[in-house]
């Protein structure tokens, strides 16, 4: 197995008759020192970190190693430390965490080299150039435009209204519909705004219990009653997705989430410094893991960009350019954002949202895929 270790930054500035690799020229991403030493492309790499490849180049095995860099921090194991306090973080007042996080944010900010050696911030694609370096049916890459999937945590009552107040009009008016993850057992749910989310053909997902951060830990029985709790929710909802909360995710947590949902989606491209450092999976493209897909959160996440200290129109511009590499590279653009006042839900950030959807709609480049529908082209029925 690959380790963090293991990985290093690369840029391929030559790929020879190498076309299905174009994407990738110029674009720095991690690529594991063992796989290169062992294919003998370590000989095309300079102390700079620029690749060159050669002309006819075939290594079918670059398939198990774009396997193994998906894996290698796909599950980090670290606790952040909001699963270590001795009660709930939700217990401190909103305005009292988004201060602490900001703190930490602004002192981060400034060490990327720590928090992003692996996957690189705010995009990593090293496992999706392995996976074409393997050659054209190696990944599948979806026909046509790029899809957008559009999602958001509503993670308290206020995201719930926030979401159908002012989310939902702006993505209708773009001809998109989101996927909202929706605490099943934090408070008190207004099933009526649920029905209407659904109504106006938006979908709906289960992210976590209660938000406490500790499911991912809890031995098997205990993890799985948390998810049978909220089966019936999921079930008069057609709920067939997941989120982890605070994208806090184990392997075992995923196999349990198998038996219960078609799809999940907690693991970022590239995580950054939130939940642990150097988290991410380093591919846009859904793949399998654990027994269901795996959508991957491959843009940069509202969170994280403004606890590092990010203004909305820095935000979009990153948006837009990540997206765009997304799109030369056959992946999936898939967004989170919070609906809260203190995240997206206030006029700057619903602006550079707005910007945002604009620019999907009329690039030409990108078409709006509610994210069940994604998951329907590769999974069977959902489970009982």
């Amino acid at each position: 197995m690959i380790a963090l270790a293991d990985m290093i930054p690369v840029r391929p500035v030559r790929i020879g008759d190498n076309p299905g690799l174009a994407w990738a020229e110029g674009l720095t991403l991690s690529l594991p020192r063992p796989f290169l030493e062992a294919s003998g492309l370590a000989a095309g790499l300079d102390s700079r970190g620029d690749l060159r490849l050669p002309d006819g180049l075939a290594l079918p095995e670059a398939a198990a190693a774009a396997a193994s860099v998906r894996e290698c921090r796909a599950f980090p194991g670290e606790r952040p430390v909001s699963s270590r306090l001795p009660f709930s973080y939700h217990v401190l007042p909103a305005v009292v965490r988004q201060f602490v996080a900001k703190a930490m944010g602004r002192r981060l900010r400034g060490r990327q080299g720590h928090w992003a050696r692996f996957p690189l911030w705010p995009l990593d694609l090293g496992a999706d150039f392995l996976a074409d370096l393997a050659g054209p049916d190696a990944s599948a890459r979806p026909a046509g435009p790029t899809p957008v999937v559009l999602s958001h945590d509503l993670d308290s009552a206020e995201g719930l209204a926030n979401v159908v107040e002012l989310f939902l009009p702006l993505e209708e008016a773009h001809g998109a519909r989101s996927m909202n993850f929706v605490v099943p057992k934090a408070w008190p749910l207004d099933e009526g705004l649920l029905g209407e989310i659904a109504a106006r053909g938006h979908g709906l997902g289960i992210h976590g219990h209660d938000h406490g951060n500790t499911t991912w830990l809890l031995d098997g029985p205990a993890r799985r009653h948390r998810l049978e709790q909220s089966r019936d929710l999921a079930r008069r909802h057609g709920m067939a997705g997941y989120r982890a909360p605070s994208l806090l995710r184990s392997r075992e947590l995923l196999r349990d989430v198998a038996a219960c949902y078609r799809f999940d989606s907690s693991i970022p491209t590239s995580g950054g410094p939130f939940p642990v450092p150097n988290n991410g999976c380093a591919t846009a493209r859904p793949f399998a893991l654990e027994g269901l897909l795996e959508i991957p959160l491959s843009l940069p996440r509202d969170g994280s960009l403004l606890f590092l200290g990010h203004a909305p129109g820095e935000i979009l511009a990153l948006w837009q350019a990540t997206a765009a590499a997304i799109a030369r590279s056959g992946g999936v653009v898939v967004l989170l954002t919070h609906c809260e006042k203190r995240f997206s839900g206030n006029a700057p950030m619903l602006a550079a949202y707005t910007a945002f959807l604009d620019h999907l709609a009329t690039s030409g480049t990108y078409r709006f895929v509610r994210m069940d529908a994604l998951a329907d082209c590769a999974n069977g029925p959902h489970p009982a």
